[in-house]
C-alpha cells in the first residue's frame, strides 16, 4: 500500500491541476498586444507576476522557451530548475521594467498571459535559453521570435551549455508528460523544415527545433504533414 501513495497523490493533485484550469479559462483584461508593466515577483524560471500602468496584475508564462520544473505535482527537478528560478529572479527583480509582448494567442487555459518579456532592450526569453536553462517550447500559432529562439537553443545544446551538460536532465515537458502519463500535443513539427509528424515520432526533429501543434487546425504552411511510414508486414 505504501508503493502506492506516490502515484495516488500525483493522481490528486493532477485532478486538481484540470479543476484549477478549467476555472481559469476567462480571458484576461490587457491594455494591448504589447504594453509596458513592472515586475511584481517571479514565481520560477519562466512564470511570473506583473503590473501594467493601470495597477492591474498579470501572470506571465513566457512564451516558447520551457525551464526545469521546481514543483510540478509535488516534483521537482532539482538544480537546474532552482538554477533557472534564481537566474530568472536576478534577472527581472521586484519593480523591474518590462515590456510585455502576446502573440496569437493572449493567453492560456490557466488564465496565465501567454508572453514575450523584454527587459532592458533584451528579450529574456531568448536570454535564458542562450545560458542554457530554458529549451523551446514553441507551440503553434505563437511563432513570434520563432527563428531566434531556436538558434538560440541549438547553440546552447551544440555547447552543452547550462542543463545540456546534465544528460540525465529530462526536457521539462518531457518530465511533465512523465508525470500526468500524457500530453495535451497532438502533433509536433520542424520549424526549419516545415514537416509534421505524430507525437510519438518527436525524435524525428531535434529539440531546439521542434514546433508542437495541440490543435491539427494550426497545421498551416509553411508547415505540412508528412505520412507515417508503414513498416511492411512479416512473412
Amino acid at each position: 500500500m505504501t508503493g502506492l501513495l506516490p502515484g495516488f497523490r500525483r493522481f490528486i493533485g493532477y485532478v486538481s491541476l484540470v479543476s484549477r484550469r478549467r476555472r481559469l479559462r476567462r480571458a484576461p483584461d490587457l491594455p494591448g498586444k504589447s504594453f509596458h508593466a513592472e515586475v511584481v515577483r517571479t514565481v520560477d524560471g519562466d512564470t511570473l507576476h506583473v503590473r501594467d500602468e493601470r495597477g492591474v496584475n498579470h501572470p506571465i508564462r513566457m512564451l516558447s522557451i520551457d525551464t526545469p520544473e521546481t514543483h510540478f505535482l509535488g516534483a521537482s527537478q532539482g538544480r537546474w530548475a532552482e538554477a533557472a528560478s534564481a537566474r530568472l529572479a536576478e534577472l527581472l527583480p521586484e519593480g523591474a521594467e518590462v515590456e510585455i509582448q502576446t502573440d496569437e494567442q493572449p493567453f492560456d487555459a490557466y488564465g496565465r498571459v501567454l508572453a514575450h518579456v523584454l527587459s532592458g532592450g533584451r528579450l529574456i526569453n531568448q536570454q535564458l535559453l542562450e545560458e542554457g536553462l530554458a529549451i523551446t517550447y514553441i507551440v503553434a500559432p505563437n511563432l513570434r521570435h520563432a527563428q531566434e529562439l531556436s538558434e538560440a537553443a541549438r547553440r546552447s545544446f551544440t555547447e552543452r551549455r547550462g542543463m545540456f551538460s546534465d544528460t540525465s536532465l529530462l526536457l521539462p515537458y518531457e518530465f511533465r508528460w512523465s508525470m500526468r502519463g500524457q500530453s495535451s500535443a497532438k502533433l509536433v513539427g520542424s520549424l526549419s523544415k516545415g514537416e509534421v509528424f505524430a507525437l510519438s515520432e518527436r525524435e524525428r526533429v531535434p529539440c531546439w527545433d521542434r514546433v508542437f501543434f495541440f490543435d491539427v487546425r494550426d497545421v498551416k504552411e509553411p508547415f505540412f504533414r508528412m505520412a507515417t511510414e508503414r513498416r511492411p508486414r512479416g512473412g
